[in-house]
């Protein structure tokens, strides 16, 4: 399910939060399957949709990965409204439109999508959607210092048909009211769309302004990841720190200057990271520049293990290609499986059995841990078809329409049961998919939850509807409803055991949470 607005950044030194996910197509799940569900009929139309939706690893403004299995589906038009928005189909092909410049014509699209194939759409107030439009646009001009007067919101009616022609007339005229500059009123309109999509407040709905594919071309940075989640969870604190790193990857200017996993960061060009116990947030965007800045930035950062400060001096560039999403496996406390999955990928669930079988082709299992810190989600059905290792006949979450029509979306059967004791490592970079999974674990009583809350950005199974220009939205239809009725969704799924991980476990190479979580299983 999506994120988010999730933000799932191409650059590896960002934390991921927030990843669309849907289940794959596998037919409807039959009646009366899933543990605390009861199947309630829907449309033939909307419960094909809920088993045949793309999924999405997506950010609030990138497409990281596309899968879709539903035929194309578009908007019905009525008469003087432009083309609908066309639903995308076909494994990885977001469309094919050559790129053409943003319109009001576009924004139409939009607007209509939204309201013909959101959660709950045609009963949206349009005020508030072209209300956050408009502030968008204005909030544009300003910053470009081409404010107009002409620029000031219609009085709206409530009614979506007769608002529209208001807003699209005024907005014609903000747009010939500025300089003529076709980039210019192209990016106005892009960012009405933005505006219009951000008034949902929806974790799963976004808009991708540059199309299908355009995910950073070129990976760039230091090459750190920070223990604040971008962006934060719904229920996180205040962060008041410290700010330290929790992964430094192989063959990045980071690495190369020796910093290390559980480096405290002080300071970033001499300026502290704290002021008064608050965040310095230019701080954050010092160490995520951008392509192709290559000026140095100098940490001042303290090694816990060491006790030591130092002062290092990065020069940003180009960083590996991000590996795809993997499985890795090692054995724990003798016989303890421990299998980390960055992702539920298409897949990833096969991966993560064959290690379990190749592990205990040499080993007598005693139980496995699956760690799904940092995890931003995928595919819904990948975690559905691994909690099948672990249970039958249950349904870890259902997907339901704003008329409350449910629909299961049971584990897979066909999968094997381990009968192996589980627990799950979660904290609050595990969202969508990977929070589907923990609920699971947690309402069907699989296994045991420790580390810390989930991220929350866990809203519903998002599609992508490609508009006239080229360019991609997505929105959910369905909200998500974990096994025990219960919306995860801004909230988070909590930890049965709480062990969240410092700098000065991982300076020292330690890992209390794994730690209790082999400590619970049989050796």
């Amino acid at each position: 399910m999506s994120t988010t607005p999730p933000d799932l950044p191409s650059d590896p030194q960002s934390v991921a939060s927030a990843p669309a996910d849907v289940p794959s197509a596998a037919g409807d799940p039959p009646a009366g399957r899933g543990r605390g569900h009861r199947r309630i009929g829907l449309p033939r139309q909307r419960r094909a949709l809920a088993v045949t939706a793309i999924a999405v690893l997506a950010g609030s403004l990138v497409v990281t990965a596309l899968n879709a299995s539903a035929s194309p589906l578009a908007a019905p038009e009525d008469a003087g409204r432009a083309g609908g928005c066309v639903q995308q189909g076909g494994p990885g092909q977001p469309g094919q439109n050559t790129p053409a410049p943003t319109s009001v014509s576009t924004v139409e699209q939009a607007y209509h999508c939204v309201l013909d194939h959101y959660y709950g759409g045609s009963r949206l107030d349009d005020r508030t959607l072209l209300q956050g439009a408009f502030q968008a646009v204005v909030r544009e001009l300003r910053k470009r210092g081409v404010d107009r007067p002409v620029a000031v919101l219609p009085a709206l009616t409530g009614d979506h048909d007769k608002d529209w022609p208001l807003f699209a007339r005024r907005l014609q005229e903000v747009l010939d009211a500025v300089p003529d500059d076709a980039s210019l009123r192209s990016a106005l309109c892009v960012t009405a769309i933005q505006g219009l999509l951000a008034a949902l407040h929806d974790n799963h709905a976004g808009y991708a302004p540059g199309g299908p594919g355009t995910q950073d071309a070129h990976p760039w940075g230091l090459g750190v990841t920070l223990n604040r989640t971008l962006p934060a969870a719904e229920t996180a604190p205040d962060f008041t720190g410290p700010l330290f790193l929790t992964a430094v990857a192989a063959g990045t200017p980071a690495a190369a200057a020796g910093l290390r996993p559980g480096d405290v960061v002080e300071s970033v060009n001499g300026v502290p990271v704290f002021t008064g116990g608050q965040l310095n947030p230019g701080v954050v965007d010092l160490l995520h520049p951008a392509y192709p800045q290559r000026t140095p930035v100098t940490l001042t950062v303290r090694r816990p293990s060491t006790g030591r400060t130092r002062h290092v001096r990065v020069t940003p560039g180009e960083l590996p290609a991000q590996p795809r999403p993997h499985v890795t496996a090692t054995l724990v406390a003798g016989g303890v499986a421990d299998i980390r999955l960055d992702a539920f990928a298409p897949g990833v669930a096969q991966e993560v059995l064959k290690a379990i079988t190749d592990l205990r082709a040499t080993t007598e299992l005693t139980g496995v841990v699956l760690d799904l810190r940092g995890n931003h989600g995928g595919v819904a059905a990948e975690g559905n078809t691994l909690l099948g290792a672990f249970v039958h006949d249950a349904a870890p979450v259902s997907f339901c329409d704003a008329e409350g029509d449910c629909v299961p979306q049971p584990v897979d059967n066909s999968t094997p049961l381990l009968h192996l004791r589980m627990a799950t490592l979660t904290d609050d970079g595990c969202a969508s998919a990977c929070e589907v999974f923990a609920a699971g674990v947690k309402d069907l009583r699989l296994g045991t939850l420790v580390g810390t809350r989930t991220a929350g950005v866990n809203s519903g199974p998002a599609y992508l509807y490609q508009l006239g220009d080229g360019t991609l939205i997505r929105m959910p239809s369905q909200h998500a409803v974990s096994a025990n009725g219960e919306l995860t969704d801004g909230v988070g799924v909590p930890p049965d055991v709480y062990a969240p991980l410092t700098a000065a476990d991982l300076s020292a190479g330690k890992d209390p949470a794994l730690a209790r979580a082999t400590a619970l299983l049989p050796s």
